[in-house]
């Protein structure tokens, strides 16, 4: 009984600083603000940490460097969130007894980040890739196929790019997010 306390208080806890995380974030929703990619790829990762640790998914850092760039934080983590959990529920499908997603943070050329999450999950068929991003395309039978589509639109809106690749089924995942470590400036 006060084990099932003791982990219902941290459940608590956990709820309480994933919902002041993101009143903060939300607080800042439309503005472009400079921060560590690491900053929001780990926000990204405690706002997951429940699911993950339930469903036994390792989770391992890459982190190559970790540029500034001037992005709104909210909406890249809300992206970051989805692909997460979708690589958790990738890994969490497979059926695999070693569970793993991968992080990876770098730059690409002078002025780009390019943040990946590799998963180890059920991967992805050929014939669905050219999909995924699709409004209202999903293969889960609870999913609403929201997610890569609002993913894609916000990596588009900020000057970036959001690809995925898979060797197919069984071979797991990579989605890759790039973005200009600076802001995209609107034509004039």
């Amino acid at each position: 009984m006060l084990r099932e306390l003791d982990s219902l208080v941290k459940n608590i806890e956990h709820i309480k600083e994933i919902v002041y995380m993101q009143q903060a974030y939300a607080k800042l929703s439309g503005l472009n603000v400079a921060v560590k990619a690491s900053e929001i790829v780990e926000d990204a990762l405690r706002m997951n940490s429940s699911a993950l640790t339930r469903h036994d998914v390792q989770v391992l850092r890459e982190y190559q460097e970790d540029p500034i760039l001037v992005v709104d934080k909210h909406q890249i983590l809300q992206s970051l969130v989805n692909l997460i959990r979708n690589a958790k529920y990738a890994c969490d499908e497979s059926g695999r007894p070693s569970k793993q997603i991968r992080l990876r943070i770098g730059r690409h050329g002078d002025d780009r980040v390019r943040i990946q999450v590799v998963d180890n999950g059920v991967g992805i068929p050929r014939e669905n890739l050219g999909r995924l991003f699709t409004r209202g395309f999903t293969t889960r039978a609870d999913g609403h196929g929201f997610g890569l589509h609002s993913s894609l639109m916000v990596a588009r809106e900020m000057g970036g790019t959001l690809t995925a690749h898979s060797d197919g089924p069984g071979q797991g995942a990579i989605f890759t997010l790039e973005l200009p470590l600076q802001p995209k400036v609107p034509p004039q």
